[in-house]
C-alpha cells in the first residue's frame, strides 16, 4: 500500500462524487428554494430544526460536502482493503450506515444549537 497512491485515490473520488452530487442535487436546489435533500430533510425532521433561523443554502453545502466524504471514505476503505465481493458489500453498508450516523448527528446538533441561538 503507498500511501501517496490512496490519497491520490481519495482526492480523486472526491472530487468526482462533489461534481456528480453538485449536478444532480445541489443545482436543483439552488434553481428551486422547495427542494431539499434527502438527508437534509432527516436532520431538519429529526432534530426539529426552524429553516427560517438557519442559512438552508449553507446547510445544503456542508450536507454535500460530508455525504461526499462520506462516500470517498468507503471507496477508498473498501479498494485498499477488501478483494471478496460479500465482505465488501456487508463492510461498506456497515461503514456507510455508521458514518452516515455520525456524521449528520454532528451536523444536526450544529444546527440545532445556532437554531437555538437565534431563537433568543
Amino acid at each position: 500500500m503507498d500511501i501517496k497512491k490512496v490519497l491520490i485515490e481519495f482526492v480523486i473520488t472526491f472530487i468526482v462524487v462533489y461534481v456528480i452530487y453538485y449536478f444532480l442535487v445541489i443545482k436543483k436546489c439552488r434553481k428551486d428554494k422547495k427542494v431539499v435533500p434527502t438527508e437534509v430533510s432527516l436532520i431538519l425532521t429529526f432534530y426539529q430544526i426552524d429553516v427560517k433561523k438557519i442559512d438552508m443554502y449553507q446547510m445544503i453545502k456542508v450536507v454535500s460536502v460530508v455525504t461526499t466524504l462520506i462516500i470517498s471514505i468507503i471507496i477508498t476503505i473498501i479498494s485498499v482493503f477488501f478483494n471478496n465481493t460479500i465482505i465488501l458489500l456487508i463492510f461498506g453498508t456497515l461503514l456507510s450506515v455508521a458514518l452516515a450516523f455520525i456524521c449528520y448527528r454532528i451536523i444536526g446538533r450544529y444546527y440545532e444549537k445556532k437554531s437555538i441561538k437565534k431563537k433568543k
